[in-house]
């Protein structure tokens, strides 16, 4: 290999403007290396100027004018040349491309990171497009638009300092060119007034690869892993180490091993990276610090990017479970749990292993007690083998175990369970202790909740469902000294309930059971029971015979007690002849008054219901006949008058007589008919006809009071509004009533109008 060096003063036409080298007089440096170098200077002093004038003013003919240019040559050598002040030229030839010494740029590392800062939204474009320079037949020349030279110089030096020795000796590049498409170095540096259109479309998308600094857009900018990353090093201020030999110039295949950097990468730069890292753990041997130092970079990365870091978190529980079932052991399966794996990893995992982990936990199952089962079930578990044989056995066998509470095994199996402290199989435990439940098994969980082992379920009750919850709290709380009881603890449970409120037959059985089991409850705590979740849930639950008392013997007569009849008579309840006459009173006297039922229906009914139910409470009587008196006040008068009704009521006791003429009386009703009652002459008579004085057998002394009240106080005063036709009207009506004794009717009628104060009208 031989290197020249030669010094040259540019000599330009005027009139042609021909580019021509002086040799230039040596400087004192120069002159001092001649000295030292006499046989080679006589050389360099006769041949060599001629022939690297050639060369040079080769270069300056392609555009070179300013700065510095490295340039490859027809011959195959290559060439340094440096402009400086007063057109003088400092060249350096080489025969061989790679061997050109790097130019003396002076610029250290410190200052290209300070550079790449400055300037840090273009490093990435920039070194992408270097890259393609190399790896790409179609990498373009790149056109850097700057201010000044000194800035294309730095873009220059940066690239020269992120390429590997031998790409970066072989970059050939120019910092000022006057005519750039002339020029064939592949990074070309141009000021404002080059001959270069900036903002051609096509230039910038087929021609050149362009980086304005001067306020251009510039060619759209390439993916590339590499230039991100080595970017990224620039501007973190820790400058990119050239590969080991052998190594891909401008793989990413090990990034350093830091979740900072990696989330400092774009997306598809941190997949590859990622997969590089599984790739390498797959290669790994079984012990290996390369895998140790992945596994804790795969835990960091993936509490900041879960859906990166699982590639990663796959290929480790493979290499685990690999290593395993290798040694005939089980993996690290705690190590697995803290992997960063999506559900569909977990799935392909378990499509992968989970069979082969089932089949060994049933195994130990059916042939070991429940302390070999800890192990297995971690690997079942973390495998993901729900669905598998060996852990619904384990689980099965585990619930059973926990009802037997005076058992070793119950003990055994909260030892295993607390010994894994897995939420996932203790929740699959708590399903199958409410599930199928029957009162035995209530009362095993309540034995359950008051052994030693209680204390297991009490810190999990928030993973059990509702009836071990229910049963756990009845347990504790009546263990409590001074502890609710009844249906003050009926009451208590319902505050674990949504809405705290019963609305399901099934769940009141299990209330039921877990504060009374199989006592009968006292009639004041089954009528607090029914207040809260209606007396038709006690009798669907299965309780109706528990009800048949306050049935016969309530406190009042109120909607609860009229929904109990209702739902003994709905569910056809096993009840006795007077229970269930009582019960049929109930409906008949609430549904005759509510209008539901038509008097002619109701009072022979009433009638039998009357003296099949005898003998009546007190309150039962009295509410009863409320009740069938609300029904006759609401009753048309002419259909009382031609209905069984009349009757009943002339024999009927003060229960009916006193409400009845309570509500005729009552102040807005009687203002109500005093104003209507002289449009309607045939009710007027009707009433008169049912109230009229009587002596007639059968008909009480409470009903005449009754009748001659009313006669007083709401059709008396109806008669002064009565014209000469109303009154005719009225006798009219009075014969078809009774048309045998219509005549007597009208001069009765008459003699009590006549009767009448008129003062008092």
């Amino acid at each position: 290999m031989a290197i020249r060096r030669l010094s040259y003063r540019l000599d330009e036409e005027p009139d042609t403007g021909a580019v021509r080298l002086i040799p230039a007089p040596p400087g004192p440096e120069e002159q001092e290396q001649q000295q030292e170098e006499q046989e080679q200077q006589e050389e360099r002093e006769t041949e060599q100027p001629l022939e690297l004038a050639e060369l040079a003013e080769y270069v300056l003919a392609v555009g070179h004018r300013h700065g510095l240019s490295r340039s490859r040559l027809p011959g195959g050598g290559s060439l340094l040349c440096a402009t400086g002040a007063e057109q003088r030229i400092d060249a350096v030839y080489a025969d061989s491309p790679d061997e050109l010494p790097l130019p003396e740029l002076d610029l250290s590392a410190e200052q290209l990171i300070v550079f790449a800062r400055e300037h840090a939204s273009r490093v990435e474009p920039f070194l992408a497009d270097v890259h393609r320079l190399f790896e790409e037949r179609a990498g373009r020349q790149i056109v850097v638009a700057e201010h000044d030279p000194e800035t294309v110089a730095h873009w220059v030096a940066l690239a020269c300092a992120s390429l590997p020795p031998a790409y970066a000796a072989s970059l050939t590049f120019s910092t000022w060119a006057d005519a750039p498409r002339r020029a064939p170095q592949q990074i070309i540096g141009i000021g404002p007034d080059a001959d270069f259109d900036r903002f051609h479309g096509p230039t910038l998308d087929h021609l050149y690869r362009v980086h304005d600094g001067l306020g251009g857009q510039g060619s759209s900018p390439v993916a590339d892993t590499w230039a991100e990353v080595t970017a990224k090093e620039w501007i973190e201020g820790t400058p990119p180490e050239p590969p080991p030999d052998g190594s891909d110039p401008f793989g990413v295949t090990r990034p350093p091993l830091d979740v900072g950097r990696l989330m400092a990468m774009s997306d598809a730069a941190r997949r590859e990276a990622v997969r590089a890292h599984a790739e390498t753990v797959r290669q790994e041997p079984a012990v290996s610090p390369v895998v140790d130092e992945l596994y804790l970079l795969c835990e960091e990365l993936g509490g900041a990017d879960h859906a990166a870091a699982e590639p990663l978190a796959i290929a480790l529980v493979r290499h685990y479970v690999a290593v395993a079932e290798a040694q005939e052991t089980l993996p690290d399966i705690a190590a697995c749990e803290r992997l960063p794996l999506s559900a569909d990893a977990g799935q392909r995992l378990r499509a992968e292993f989970g069979e082969r982990a089932d089949d060994v936990l049933r195994g130990k199952v059916r042939r070991h007690p429940m302390g070999a089962w800890t192990q297995p079930l971690r690997l079942a578990l973390a495998l993901g083998a729900e669905s598998g044989r060996g852990l619904q056995e384990a689980t099965g066998r585990l619930a059973r175990a926990l009802l037997n509470p005076g058992r070793r095994e119950c003990a055994e199996a909260v030892e295993v369970l607390q010994a894994l402290g897995h939420p996932r199989l203790t929740r699959q435990v708590m399903e199958l202790l409410g599930g199928n439940l029957t009162e035995h098994k209530l009362d095993q969980l309540r034995g359950l909740a008051n052994a030693p082992q209680g204390e297991w379920l009490l810190r999990n009750i928030g993973d059990a469902p509702l009836a071990v919850r229910l049963a756990e709290a009845a347990a504790r709380r009546s263990r409590e000294p001074g502890g609710p009881r009844g249906a003050e603890l009926f009451a208590a449970l319902t505050e674990l309930l949504p809405g705290q409120r019963v609305n399901d037959a099934d769940l009141l059985w299990l209330l039921w059971w877990l504060v009374w089991g199989g006592q009968q409850p006292d009639r004041a705590d089954v009528q607090r029971v029914a207040r809260v979740c209606t007396a038709r849930l006690i009798v669907e639950a299965g309780f109706a015979v528990r009800l048949v008392g306050w049935l016969r013997a309530p406190e009042r007569l109120d909607a609860e007690l009229i929904e109990l009849a209702r739902s003994l008579l709905g569910v056809k309840a096993k009840l006795r002849g007077t229970e269930r006459a009582t019960a049929e009173l109930v409906v008949l006297a609430k549904d005759f008054a509510d209008g539901r039922l038509p008097v002619e229906q109701a009072v022979g009914q009433l009638s039998d219901r009357f003296e099949q139910a005898k003998p009546l409470n007190v309150v039962l009587q009295e509410g009863t006949g409320a009740l069938v008196a609300l029904g006759l006040a609401r009753v048309d008068p002419v259909k009382l008058c031609r209905s069984p009704g009349l009757s009943f009521l002339m024999s009927a006791h003060n229960d009916v007589l006193h409400p009845y003429r309570s509500h005729l009386l009552a102040a807005d009703a009687r203002e109500r008919m005093i104003q209507e009652l002289p449009h309607r002459p045939d009710q007027i008579a009707a009433l008169y006809h049912a109230w009229r004085p009587r002596q007639r057998r059968g008909v009480t002394e409470d009903w005449r009071r009754v009748a001659d009240q009313l006669l007083t106080q709401v059709l008396a005063p109806v008669l002064p509004w009565l014209n000469d036709w109303s009154l005719g009207q009225v006798a009219t009506e009075l014969v078809r009533l009774t048309p045998e004794r219509g005549h007597q009717r009208v001069q009765e009628w008459n003699a009590w109008r006549n009767s009448i104060d008129p003062l008092n009208r």
